[in-house]
């Protein structure tokens, strides 16, 4: 049975994170977050998790949603980072198999473009090279060399021959992995609460709107606010740390610390359906306007487009609510019209959009977006808060552990009474809630649950759910009309809103439709009314919602649904 953490005991959370004193306070609920409560937990070290929305509400649901090594770096000899980061993919793949996934890439070369034939075959074998040296965890398969006629008959939708490019020489194809960026963060945070056992707490839509500090003058606590009551209440602890993301500017405001750190770049991504671009694998491509290295990514039915990558000013524009425009729709349409001729995408194709910003460390020297280091930096301010900023999605496991070793190295954490918990690669274990497919359809063989489901669901609850899919096809068992699709055609029922609004502390509609599952995205835009009012139906049973506060939820929802794809009308 997966642990109960749910938001109808915010109350009880809320006086637990007031009462007790934690090793650590952890401001900023996105993956980075996550990663440090994970490593918290694995070594014993209290924590309580802030943040001022919900989880992963910021560029951790908002991704290429990929953990990938970064092909591109090589071209920037950044080979330090694609060591570090094929590595992580390579155990987030092995011990969280259903919801990070083998994803094979085309690079095409030609005989007049950017991508050369032997940059390519280079980029395939040191991507290669550098992913499995002295690494306990290999590549899902070997990057290989194809000759353009295979390509032909292999990607019959991709440009054999283009204008500008000339004919396609060959292809290099090599793997990554996609992922839900999204429920990877939940996942962290659940398993974190999993491993405290009741020492530690996670609370989102807890604002820190200030510091407390002890009679030397040193951070030693947070005042938070409730968002929903506006309470304001006190977390106390003995060290503060920031993994704010592109807020960390703003969540250091308060410190003794003056210096902006945080060069945030706004990255765009369009869904379209799979069946009007026709692509049968990802596609790493160049852009035609500025060189830039973007992807056609695979997944399911439909593909993603993107990402752009342009400097994005917070004094101008929101660090909460970054938007597609026209100018970044066309930017990405006009190379992939032309890389799959036969597609001719408009805007009537796009079932959604969606934007994140990259928080980038301020970079001295960097004359474009795309050329500055996707690094993390540990830093802190003269009272004493921590903060780690930059890095990548996928390197989120180590940008924690690098952020607990610093601390023990500088003595904001003495309780590492362990040897095993100083080991790097400590907390390089599986996840409990991760299975192969091979191994869910034993367990749901041996339930008798197989027929709980069809074949597109049993898919859906495995990559989604893992483990916890099984539980979903057994409340489906016993209940089969909560097995139902609330939207024909889509997987969704009650019995996946049942479990998340149990496991996933989710109190508002917006949660479960953008980061509980990936419907906000998925689903066109023009469907998801139904949908809302399906699950707002569900979580005003769950959360006795009066009809004002059902419409709200469904009101605000939408709302967001629309801005995103505004530029369409």
């Amino acid at each position: 049975m997966t642990k109960i953490w749910n938001a109808r005991n915010r109350s009880t959370d809320i006086e637990k994170a007031k009462n007790k004193k934690y090793d650590l306070i952890i401001v900023g609920g996105g993956i980075t977050g996550a990663g440090i409560a994970r490593e918290c937990a694995l070594r014993g070290v209290s924590f309580c998790l802030l943040d001022k929305d919900d989880f992963a509400f910021g560029t951790s649901s908002r991704s290429s949603k990929l953990f990938h090594g970064g092909m591109r770096y090589l071209a920037s000899y950044d080979f330090g980072l694609v060591r570090e980061s094929t590595g992580e993919r390579n155990w987030l793949r092995t011990h969280l198999p259903n919801l990070v996934r083998p994803l094979g890439f085309v690079y095409p070369a030609y005989e007049k473009g950017k991508a050369r034939p032997f940059k390519v075959w280079l980029g395939i074998k040191l991507y290669d090279i550098l992913s499995d040296w002295f690494s306990k965890y290999k590549n899902y398969r070997k990057g290989r060399v194809f000759k353009a006629d295979f390509i032909e008959e292999f990607e019959p939708a991709v440009a054999m021959e283009e204008p500008e490019l000339g004919r396609m020489v060959m292809a290099g194809f090599y793997y990554d992995t996609n992922c839900d960026d999204a429920r990877v963060t939940l996942e962290t945070i659940k398993e974190s609460l999993d491993y405290a056992r009741e020492e530690s707490t996670a609370l989102n839509y807890a604002r820190v709107e200030d510091y407390i500090k002890d009679s030397s003058g040193m951070v030693c606590g947070a005042i938070v606010k409730d968002i929903f009551s506006g309470d304001r209440f006190e977390v106390r602890g003995g060290c503060v740390v920031s993994a704010a993301g592109v807020w960390t500017d703003e969540a250091l405001a308060a410190t003794k610390y003056n210096e902006q750190r945080i060069y945030p770049t706004k990255g765009v991504h369009l869904v379209v359906p799979n069946e009007r671009l026709g692509n049968r694998n990802a596609f790493s491509l160049i852009s035609f306007d500025d060189g830039r290295f973007f992807f056609v990514l695979k997944r399911g039915n439909v593909s993603i487009i993107g990402t752009t990558d342009t400097a994005y000013y917070p004094e101008s524009k929101d660090l909460d609510l970054p938007l597609c425009n026209r100018e970044d729709c066309d930017y990405l349409l006009s190379t992939v019209n032309r890389m799959f001729p036969h597609a001719m995408l408009t805007y009537n194709d796009i079932i959604s959009a969606y934007a994140g910003i990259r928080p980038l460390i301020k970079q001295a020297g960097a004359e474009h977006e795309s050329d500055v280091s996707r690094r993390h930096e540990i830093f802190q301010t003269d009272d004493g808060v921590v903060a780690i900023a930059g890095g990548k999605s996928t390197t989120y496991r180590r940008m924690a552990e690098d952020l607990l070793f610093y601390l023990v190295e500088n003595g904001y954490l003495d309780n590492f009474t362990n040897p095993a918990y100083r080991k790097q690669g400590y907390s390089k274990i599986p996840f409990k809630v991760g299975l192969t497919r091979n191994e869910f359809d034993q367990i749901a063989a041996e339930k008798d649950l197989l027929n709980a489901a069809n074949p597109e669901q049993l898919r859906y609850f495995y990559t989604q759910f893992g483990r916890g899919g099984i539980e979903i096809m057994e409340k489906i068992k016993k209940q089969p009309e909560s097995g139902l699709p609330l939207l024909e055609g889509f997987p969704h029922c009650m019995a996946e809103i049942e479990y998340i609004l149990e496991h996933e502390n989710a109190p508002k509609l917006i949660d479960v439709l953008c980061r509980r599952t990936e419907a906000q995205w998925m689903i066109w835009h023009h469907k998801q009314p139904e949908l809302a009012k399906a699950v707002a139906d569900i979580m005003a049973s769950y959360y006795n919602w009066n009809d004002a506060e059902k419409t709200a939820e469904i009101k605000e929802y939408l709302d967001y649904v629309d801005i995103n794809v505004s530029f369409i009308r």
